[in-house]
């Protein structure tokens, strides 16, 4: 079964070009609204989050925060191109965000990212099935 990801972001092309990238591996969804992605959420929670930290209705971070109350095991991706990594460090630290990634993105960095994630959450799927 192909791993899902939900992506947040206002900027289109980046949405239609991770869509073009990765659709054939992934369940690819995206979303341009806040609304749009906390929908998603409810409908079929997602394996890997990502979010643009610049968003109109509310950052990336706040919005990843959210989402790891809801869904703990997901796997959480920060976007931006106007913010260093320092002034995401809280959220990084307490394990809200588990990724940084510096726009414009690249599908190396993109692709590598999605590889770590799905490590990270088969490691977190034996650690469960073990228990």
């Amino acid at each position: 079964m192909k791993r899902s990801i939900l992506y947040l972001d206002d900027e289109a092309q980046s949405l239609a070009l991770f869509q073009e990238m990765f659709a054939t591996e992934y369940d690819v969804r995206t979303a341009t609204t806040l609304f749009e992605a906390r929908r998603m959420l409810s409908e079929r929670p997602p394996d890997i989050i990502i979010s643009d930290q610049k968003m109109p209705e509310i950052s990336g971070t706040q919005f990843l925060a959210e989402a790891a109350k809801e869904y703990p095991l997901s796997y959480r991706v920060l976007l931006t191109g106007s913010m260093l990594t320092g002034e995401a460090l809280p959220e990084i630290m307490s394990g809200i965000v588990q990724l940084f990634i510096p726009k414009p993105w690249t599908e190396q960095s993109m692709r590598e990212m999605l590889e770590r994630a799905s490590l990270e959450l088969d490691l977190k799927r034996q650690k469960r099935e073990t228990r």
